[in-house]
């Protein structure tokens, strides 16, 4: 039978979309452990988020440098037996730096699983911190960014964090490659032993996970003993600048980098998942008021969009994209003109239709695998979510109505409190 292709297939709700974030088993040493199982595949990923980030830095690129030297050798293997014995038993290894924590992840086939979670434990707790693989880390580290400071999006990135929360707030660090040289041993093992402990960690463990596995980890890591209570979770008060524009040349720039921000709320605010909604409608995906306007009827630029980044304490709004520097005031003006638009008319409930079931749909993305879930539950640790967060979210995004987004507009749209940073030759750029 033919398919009639003529006819679009019917557009269904979503049934019921819920995490039940899992309550933590506690190991025999107080470590918490979030488990997240029932994977089909004989597979493991465990996440340890141990307190120590930006926000813990005394160096510029302290926090990552240590967490890379940590993998350089331990008390039992050196950097190249840690590399071989990882490959051989068919394990992946690795880490990220957030604002408050460093997560450290290893993932493992089941049955290597008792091979493979010491290694990672015994270079949490023992590291040798060799010289000369620290060297190399730093011309590693070193490269990375001197490349990223020749593009303009980085530029722009970066000074819009210093217009927003000021020259020296965490967030706002420029590293060079002067500083990254300039990092010693003994900066990487004081940030190490102010931050690497056992009462600093939890974890999230998923994948196929039966009592041999919860055994392994608890045998392991059970050791690993608390010398104190947990370092608090620190977040610097941003001191924005009085600036609501800046340039920064770039001498032979082919486009200009173009980023606008503006001060939101925290994600424990009331109006969080709603401001989310708004900002999703005027530039959080391909058909969003930003894309349809500057990308597809100006053609100023190739994509341009906005994100509602959330912390436990602080929030903004940040707008971002590239376009040739002869069009960069008339982004920005249009950019202004779809946030004005959103404050006086109310969205088109059809469009509205689209925009939940594209939110929803990430959403359903989380719930796939033990994986996206025990991803997600990290969260927790890193950017001040909390175990009802994401139903929450679901039941806002079905709820909210195209008149609550006018008002959230209204009140969260201040264009008087925009900042924008342009990064371009200045030799391009035409008078505003």
């Amino acid at each position: 039978m033919a398919v009639d292709r003529s006819t679009p297939p019917p557009i269904t709700d979503f049934k019921e979309i819920r995490l039940d974030v899992p309550a933590p088993i506690t190991l025999s040493n107080g470590i918490k452990m979030w488990v997240t199982g029932n994977g089909e595949d004989e597979i493991n990923k465990i996440s340890l988020y141990i307190t120590g980030g930006a926000f813990q830095e005394s160096r510029p690129m302290q926090a990552t440098s240590c967490a890379m030297s940590v993998f350089n050798g331990n008390r039992n293997m050196t950097y190249s037996q840690i590399a071989e014995a990882i490959d051989f038993y068919g394990a992946w290894r690795s880490l990220q730096t957030h604002d408050n924590c460093t997560a450290f992840a290893l993932s493992s086939l089941n049955e290597n699983f008792d091979k493979t979670l010491p290694i990672l434990v015994d270079s949490l707790r023992f590291p040798t911190f060799p010289d000369n693989e620290f060297d190399l880390i730093k011309r590693q580290l070193t490269v990375s960014c001197a490349t990223a400071r020749e593009t303009v999006k980085y530029i722009a990135n970066k000074e819009i964090m210093r217009l927003y929360y000021g020259d020296h707030h965490p967030l706002a660090t420029d590293p060079t490659p002067t500083d990254i040289n300039a990092l010693t041993q003994d900066d990487i093992k004081n940030f190490y032993n102010s931050n690497f402990k056992a009462q600093n960690c939890n974890i999230v463990f998923a994948g196929n996970i039966t009592d041999r596995e919860l055994k392994i980890v608890d045998n392991v890591l059970g050791e690993w003993k608390p010398d104190g209570a947990p370092s608090p979770i620190l977040e610097p008060p941003a001191t924005p600048s009085d600036d609501m524009l800046r340039v920064v040349n770039k001498e032979g720039a082919v486009q200009s980098a173009i980023v606008m921000m503006i001060k939101a709320i925290p994600r424990k605010h009331p109006d969080y998942f709603k401001l989310r909604v708004l900002v999703t409608v005027l530039g959080g995906y391909f058909g969003s008021r930003l894309m349809s306007n500057i990308r597809e009827d100006k053609g100023y630029t190739y994509g341009i969009n906005s994100s509602l980044s959330g912390r436990a304490f602080d929030g903004y709004i940040g707008i971002s994209t590239e376009s040739d520097t002869q069009y960069t005031w008339q982004v920005i003006e249009e950019t202004k003109k779809e946030m004005r638009r959103l404050q006086e008319e109310p969205i088109p409930q059809q469009e509205l239709d689209i925009v939940k079931r594209h939110m929803l749909s990430d959403l359903v993305k989380t719930l796939d695998t033990p994986f996206n879930i025990g991803g997600y539950i990290g969260n927790m640790f890193c950017y001040g979510v909390y175990p009802e967060y994401f139903n929450e979210q679901v039941q806002e995004i079905i709820n909210v109505t195209s008149d609550q987004l006018l008002t959230i507009a209204q009140r969260y749209f201040d264009l008087e409190k925009l900042r924008v940073v342009i990064a371009c030759d200045k030799n391009k750029l035409t008078e505003q």
